[in-house]
């Protein structure tokens, strides 16, 4: 999960995400995700390489749906 705070310039806040997810970089044959949660709009998919599998859920949209979604909780 990363959480970040943003300074509402969606260019800079993309930037800064992606030189920090390069820097630290989990290696796969380390450990093993298969879901990155992230806030805010951002542009990681593009960072995936071709062995990695994992994929981007926003926060704030699965929040949402665990708090809200309530259909299947009777």
């Amino acid at each position: 999960m990363i959480w970040r705070k943003l300074t509402g310039d969606l260019e800079k806040d993309n930037l800064m995400l992606d030189e920090w997810f390069k820097k630290y970089r989990l290696s796969t044959q380390d450990t093993e995700f298969d879901v990155i949660y992230v806030n805010g709009s951002n542009n990681l998919p593009n960072l995936r390489q071709a062995e990695e599998t994992w994929k981007v859920r926003l926060i704030e949209e699965y929040f949402h749906q665990a708090m809200w979604d309530v259909e299947d909780a009777l």
